[in-house]
């Protein structure tokens, strides 16, 4: 073998100095895409096989039966049921004879309504016990027998709580308060009751001049009392008619009402506030200055909450002002 010369020696060394620094370089451009250290790598954790499992079918779901709206009768009781069979979804009136009007007349005897002996239609008398047991229990007053009637007969409703609004407790000075539902008229003066009078409203009667019948109705809202006179004119009934007036409406007055006095509540006012006894009416008029605060209000039937009824199958996919000139 023959020996390298020196020059070829150093060539040799040259090409390997060289190589040696291109390798460097080569390394250095990477270095930013290396890991800054370097040691054993830890080995990969053996992969977890996991037992095949049988494929799954989803369990068919039963359908939803949506609720329905409970109806207005369900809440009654069989025996209810059974004996208004037939009537709850008439609307009888002033005038209507025959089996359920003689059911109503009777539910409204037991209510304390009827006092007078039982009868088989709706006579006026009738018609107006049952605009004063609507107005008991905050029902609307049109002396119709309506859905709400017919279940508040049936399930016999309690009459709405005696309350004195607001109003009545903080206006200062004197105040009349007359409740509808409970026929009553608290003299109020400073937020104290100071007096509690049994009063008659407006109800099923006839007109002066025409004669027809009709619901004469005695209107809610705040007045003020703007005139007081002891026998005043009537256009429709003549003088002496409304003795003792306490005048708040052009066709309301608080005033006695000699037909209150002899019959009651089997007859009804055209729109006023009918006291039964002179000298409560004398105290009224008395005692009841002139701009005092007269309010006229009707008690509300508190509201249920609506209920529903699952079904068995299942199934796809206010009261109007009075007119005329007051009366009695």
């Amino acid at each position: 073998m023959s020996e390298d010369t020196p020059k070829a020696h150093r060539r040799k060394l040259s090409v390997g100095f060289l190589l040696v620094g291109a390798f460097s370089l080569v390394l250095a451009g990477c270095a930013k895409s290396l890991p800054t250290t370097y040691g054993t790598q830890p080995s990969p954790e053996p992969s977890l096989t996991l037992p095949s499992l049988p494929p799954t079918t989803p369990t068919p779901t039963a359908p939803t039966t949506p609720a329905k709206p409970a109806g207005p009768f369900d809440s009654l009781s069989a025996a209810a049921k059974k004996e208004f069979k037939g009537c709850l979804t008439k609307s009888l009136g002033p005038g209507s004879g025959g089996k359920c009007a003689k059911l109503v007349v009777k539910k409204l005897k037991a209510a304390g309504f009827y006092p007078w002996r039982a009868a088989s239609y709706l006579s006026s008398t009738g018609a107006n016990a049952l605009l004063n047991y609507q107005r008991s229990r905050g029902l609307r007053a049109n002396a119709i027998t309506t859905t709400e009637t017919w279940v508040a007969l049936a399930t016999k409703a309690p009459s709405v709580p005696t309350e004195l609004p607001k109003k009545c407790t903080t206006t200062k000075g004197v105040i009349l308060c007359v409740d509808q539902a409970h026929r009553k008229l608290f003299w109020i003066k400073n937020g104290k009751v100071v007096k509690t009078f049994k009063v008659r409203l407006g109800g099923w009667n006839s007109d002066a001049k025409t004669k027809k019948w009709k619901v004469f109705a005695t209107a809610n809202g705040t007045w003020k009392v703007f005139d007081k006179q002891v026998s005043p004119a009537s256009e429709n009934y003549g003088s002496g008619a409304m003795p003792y007036s306490t005048m708040f409406h052009p066709d309301m007055y608080v005033h006695y009402s000699p037909g209150f006095h002899s019959v009651g509540y089997a007859s009804s006012s055209h729109g006023c506030v009918n006291i039964g006894k002179l000298s409560q009416a004398q105290w009224i008029f008395s005692h009841t200055p002139i701009g005092a605060t007269v309010y006229v209000y009707s008690l509300k039937a508190p509201k249920k909450a609506p209920t529903t009824t699952p079904s068995s199958q299942p199934t796809a996919g206010s009261t109007a002002a009075p007119s005329g000139t007051p009366t009695s």
